[in-house]
């Protein structure tokens, strides 16, 4: 029986709505009786406009099916804004706001040249610690409910996201060491002047970040093709992407490893020794020694 409630009298409305309600729910169309979204392609959104492997495309996608709320986006390390950049197509050509941190001087100074027709968007010269994220973000006004957050300083990504607790973007993008694939766990030995020397000592891996992002509401959706970033959502919007198994075992995409670092990859792990000129990192007049942890 369809019962209409244009044609009830106004004071009669409200109890043909409740008669609607009790009808309905005696059919058992009830939200878990709904069939379950489709898996998102987000492999088949990949696409290039100014980022480097094709994440301009999903995060595009993922935005379709997480609305955003105030299209605001940071990234740190940002290069200078436009050359494998994550942010360009959402300013220039989604009208999004964002705050770019860069340590690198000169790429900083190109930084804020390359946004300053866009008054939405913030940038700054800064090296980023876990110490120093979140004032980095009140200083620079980001709101706490950001849409999206890229992690990419190749050496402490860990411990900074990590250290995020007053901000809580709804994506995540970060990448992850290759190097040591699930149930592998790894995360470099934390020094406030690690950086990326070009070889394996990088941030952590996939399953390490996978623990990481449970113990902050977070889910892993996607790993790029053809490159080691990865996308982690709020695990409130997890259910929208349809994804039945995302274990590290299930995401992870081993053929990438072998396109990085090649007869490096197993340097300083599984018995195989630094070569002397890759031992230690070093800065100024600090030697850091390079350590692999597997507790975590």
């Amino acid at each position: 029986m369809v019962l209409s409630l244009i044609s009830c009298r106004p004071g009669c409305r409200h109890l043909a709505a409740l008669f609607l309600v009790l009808t309905l729910s005696g059919t058992g169309l009830n939200a878990e009786d709904q069939p379950a979204p489709k898996r998102a392609d987000l492999a088949g959104s990949e696409r290039k406009v100014f980022s480097q492997f094709g994440e301009d495309g999903v995060i595009e996608k993922i935005f379709d099916i997480i609305k955003p709320g105030p299209k605001y986006a940071v990234e740190f390390g940002a290069w200078d804004g436009v050359l494998n950049s994550n942010m360009r197509n959402l300013v220039v050509n989604h009208g999004w706001s964002s705050f770019q941190i860069e340590g690198h001087p000169e790429r900083a100074a190109a930084l804020a040249k390359n946004y300053a027709d866009y008054p939405t968007t913030k940038t700054q010269e800064a090296w980023v610690w876990p110490g120093n994220i979140e004032i980095l973000f009140e200083d620079a006004g980001v709101p706490k409910d950001l849409d999206l957050l890229v992690i990419d300083i190749d050496s402490n990504d860990y411990y900074v996201w990590r250290a995020i607790h007053d901000f809580r973007p709804k994506v995540v993008m970060i990448e992850t060491n290759l190097d040591f694939p699930p149930p592998e766990l790894m995360v470099i030995n934390f020094h406030p002047m690690n950086y990326w020397d070009g070889t394996p000592y990088s941030g952590a891996s996939m399953q390490s970040m996978y623990n990481l992002a449970k113990k902050k509401g977070y889910e892993l959706i996607y790993q790029m093709s053809k490159g080691p970033n990865t996308f982690w959502v709020a695990k409130e919007y997890f259910p929208a992407f349809g994804i039945t198994d995302n274990s590290p075992a299930t995401m992870y995409r081993k053929s990438v490893a072998l396109q990085f670092f090649l007869e490096s990859a197993t340097w300083g792990h599984d018995d195989v020794p630094w070569p002397e000129d890759k031992q230690v990192l070093t800065w100024e007049n600090l030697v850091i020694e390079k350590k692999f942890l597997s507790n975590r």
